[in-house]
């Protein structure tokens, strides 16, 4: 059809057009005309001119002439009555034919009547219509609406202005409140595109017209700001155009397989492998929208104060210099910051202090953007603005709240000046769901709301703890540092610390209480760490990690600092099994650093210990003597060791009735944080392979795995920690006992190792992680200590456990850590005759083979 060649050809040299740098709306316009002429032509060839009953008009975006390559098509059929058959006709062969062309097409057929109707009820439909263009047909009948739909009776500009606000909370929640997620749309998020057409219609309804250049006219924004809006406005233009020809289809989303080519189109060049140009691009992605955020925030305040007219006529006296506007702050003196400076930090402080506050009023926001060239390294060395920033920091309330604002409005990165690094900085991975600037406040936020009623039914625990601290001032400036050395090379932890330890001497802490806060910045992964990656029933483990906190006061700032970061890196991140990890980790190193005086790491004594609690609990569980003698002889002591008393007795408790019979079991975790998987079986060379393929081929996730062996060899005791794939245990009576029949069949059917099972996720798929192992000799267990670095792929444990099998190599343990798209799994393993692994050959070959499995 020479209609769709036209379309195409069309396209390809809009795409040309935009390569060379056409002006964005000069693109919009022209996709918006061609569309135009396509469907007039078509209306009359569809004889749908000659009726004289209907109008056709272009509404929504369409109706704005912003037309993207695969924007849809938005289209109302206006009636001067309800069409009869033939006109019917007429009109689905027109919609037909628009579908044919693949044109995305949006339609209401609507008389006039049916038009108001829907629009009183209905705010998207009167948004459409007010933004209605006559395209062709009964221009008098397009009249009649545009006067209808204009009049205030409709929609008042008050009402309708607060069913936007409303619209546009409900917009923010919807889109996870945050703009800044690794993948932001575009268009929905704050400050992307639908906030700048919320300002046009706004003052449409207002003043009768969406003309930008009436908000200067008006004295609502300045010159600057106006070409601010308008250069942002046009950026994201740009960038969804771009993503909509990559994507050859309407989308909104900035996924992570179209960064690097839009990266690309934008100027920003890298190394394949390197992703600093799509943080690059990211970068300037947020800190757009970042800027329209601001200035929209100042447009709909000044928009607020006239269109509700309260705000002026309520403003009461707070002090000399400062106002309540029904709830926002603003300023007795317009000349406030010039005069005195050291407002533009007390103003956030007065924010923070006064009741009922919600904000700052828009003039407050203009005159501290205006003024912010006073924050300079003067303003700084100031001891009394020293003393404002720590006031702040040290409230019990308000401080997120008013964090936020200092950043929105440029404050926080123009007095701590290595923060502006951080502000719209994210990172090219599935672990941070946000930028730097945005996670740091949400990690402050989830501080501040341990010391909440919510947070303590949240987390008892952290809230008991929080309550304990003599200073949260530490573990609030902690948690402003710990990152802000994201991006400057290197250690950031390291760099980090030394930037707060600076800060917090010179704004007048004490040393002990500064060399705190520096020491959680260094420290502040290293809590998550030992969780994760060792076996934190392990003595030796939490000695260590003891020796490095030295004191419980420490300890107790940690491990509050590791929870609210884990919490504000991704939501789904702290999954119970996570939590519980930790806590289990803070309880023990707690113990022992308040026993470390008389405490001795005694195996033997140990494992005495455990043996005595199972007695003390024996007649209560119905295990006789006999029975745990036998178990004792039959294991060695690394299983009595390193296995939970709660566990140990559920294994006796097993094995007591079925001592020579395969046993498939499942219960919940002592702190419901995961679901334990145990199997006691005939030991075989292919066991371990067996159970992870019949475990991932259910889309489960094996979290860690302890396998140990009878004294004899014959058997092998397995348990394995296991999530649905939401990160949840698995509770469901008919789940459990499905996966109890998939693990007996898989330790009976014959092997069957089928990738197709295995599906890779969408967002994996662009993330160039590559394989890397490395083995280290633990000389005390006699094992070899392997670390695994790779991809998170699906099957990835089965896949491992096949290349462990091929080489003949026994597992003992497996810890897995997932870290947004890649894991670090360690594995203890030997070799098939107990020995290490130790022949640097046998390594390099197995290494070789283990990338070649999973770099696929």
């Amino acid at each position: 059809m020479q209609l769709k060649k036209i379309l195409i050809q069309n396209n390809q040299q809009l795409q040309q057009d935009f390569t060379n740098g056409i002006a964005i709306k000069q693109l919009l316009h022209k996709r918006s005309d061609l569309i135009d002429s396509i469907l007039i032509d078509l209306w009359q060839q569809n004889k749908l001119a000659d009726t004289h009953i209907a109008s056709l008009v272009a509404v929504g975006g369409y109706g704005r002439r912003e037309m993207h390559p695969s924007s849809d098509i938005d289209l109302l059929i206006l009636l001067n009555a309800e069409p009869d058959t033939q006109e019917q006709a007429l009109l689905s062969d027109f919609i037909t034919t628009l579908w044919d062309l693949g044109l995305e097409i949006g339609q209401s057929v609507r008389t006039l009547d049916e038009c108001i109707e829907e629009a009183e009820k209905d705010l998207t439909i009167i948004t459409n219509l007010m933004e209605s263009r006559l395209l062709t047909g009964n221009a008098s009948l397009f009249q009649q609406l545009q006067a209808l739909v204009q009049h205030d009776d409709l929609w008042s500009s008050r009402n309708f202005f607060a069913a936007k606000l409303d619209e546009q909370k409900k917009r923010y929640q919807h889109y996870g409140d945050s703009s800044y997620r690794v993948e932001p749309n575009l268009k929905e998020g704050p400050g992307g595109m639908r906030d700048i057409q919320m300002i046009d219609w706004i003052i449409q309804r207002e003043y009768g017209t969406s003309s930008l250049l009436l908000l200067v006219k008006e004295d609502i924004v300045s010159q600057e700001e106006l070409e601010t809006l308008v250069e942002g406005r046009n950026y994201l233009w740009q960038v969804r155009f771009g993503l909509h020809q990559l994507a050859g289809r309407k989308e909104d989303r900035l996924l992570f397989n179209y960064q690097r080519p839009l990266a690309k189109q934008f100027g920003y060049e890298g190394r394949a492998e390197d992703n600093a140009c799509i943080e690059g691009f990211m970068q300037q992605y947020y800190r757009t929208i970042t800027s329209l955020e601001r200035i929209a925030e100042v447009i709909l305040g000044i928009l607020r104060e006239r269109i509700v007219n309260q705000l002026t006529l309520e403003a009461k006296q707070i002090n000399a210099l400062y106002l309540n506007q029904n709830g926002y702050l603003g300023l007795g003196d317009e000349d406030l910051f010039a005069r005195h400076p050291h407002a533009l930090l007390e103003v956030f402080h007065m924010l923070q202090i006064t009741p009922h506050m919600v904000g700052m009023s828009a003039n407050t926001i203009r005159a501290i953007r205006a003024n912010l060239h006073l924050i300079d390294q003067k303003f700084r060395d100031k001891k009394t603005h020293k003393q404002l920033f720590i006031k702040i920091m040290s409230e019990s309330q308000g401080i997120t709240f008013v964090l936020h604002r200092m950043n929105r409005y440029g404050v926080l990165a123009a007095y701590i000046p290595a923060f502006s690094n951080i502000v719209g900085r994210m990172q090219y991975d599935l672990f941070h769901a946000y930028t730097v600037d945005e996670h740091t406040l949400k990690v402050i936020r989830n501080v501040r709301r341990l010391s909440t009623p919510e947070g303590a039914k949240e987390s008892p625990l952290c809230s008991q703890i929080f309550h304990s601290l003599l200073k949260p001032q530490v573990l609030y400036l902690a948690a402003l540092f710990h990152d802000i050395a994201k991006g400057r090379g290197g250690s950031h932890s390291e760099k980090g610390a030394q930037d707060a330890l600076d800060f917090c001497l010179a704004h007048g802490m004490n040393v002990y209480a500064a060399h705190t806060v520096s020491w959680l910045v260094k420290q502040h992964l290293l809590m998550s760490s030992i969780a994760q990656r060792k076996d934190i029933n392990d003595a030796d483990v939490i000695m260590q990690f003891a020796e490095t906190v030295t004191l419980t006061t420490r300890l107790d700032y940690l491990y509050l600092l590791t929870i609210c970061d884990i919490r504000a890196t991704n939501p789904s991140l702290l999954t119970s099994w996570k939590h519980t990890l930790l806590s289990d980790l803070y309880r023990n190193t707690r113990l022992h650093l308040i026993n470390k005086d008389s405490t001795t790491i005694n195996t033997a004594e140990i494992i005495e210990d455990k043996k005595q609690a199972i007695q003390q609990q024996a007649d209560k569980f119905n295990i006789s003597k006999m029975v745990q003698q036998a178990f004792w002889k039959r294991l060695n002591a690394d299983y009595i060791l390193h296995t939970p008393i709660y566990i140990l007795r559920w294994h006796i408790s097993l094995l007591a009735n079925n001592p020579q019979e395969s046993i498939v079991a499942i219960k919940q975790h002592k702190n419901n944080s995961s679901t334990l998987l145990f199997i006691y079986a005939k030991n075989r060379n292919d066991f371990f392979v067996r159970i992870t393929s019949a475990i991932e081929k259910l889309q489960l996730d094996i979290v860690s795995a302890r396998i140990y062996f009878s004294k004899d060899d014959q058997y092998s005791l397995t348990t394995l920690y296991l999530l649905s794939a939401e990160g949840k245990p698995i509770s469901n009576k008919d789940d459990i006992d499905f996966i109890q029949t998939a693990v007996k069949k898989g330790l009976t059917n014959k092997l069957n190792i089928d990738r197709q099972y295995y599906r890779m996720p969408r967002q994996l798929k662009y993330f160039n992680t590559p394989t890397r192992v490395s083995f280290n000799q633990d000389k005390a267990r006699q094992q070899t200590v392997i670390t695994l670095k790779t991809a998170d792929s699906p099957g990835l444990l089965t896949h491992i456990s096949q290349v462990l099998y091929e080489h003949r190599i026994h597992l003992h343990s497996a810890r897995i850590a997932t870290l947004g798209e890649e894991v670090e799994d360690i594995f203890h393993i030997t070799q098939a005759d107990g020995s290490l692994l130790d022949d640097i050959e046998l390594q390099e070959e197995l290494e070789k083979e283990l990338q070649l499995r999973l770099e696929y």
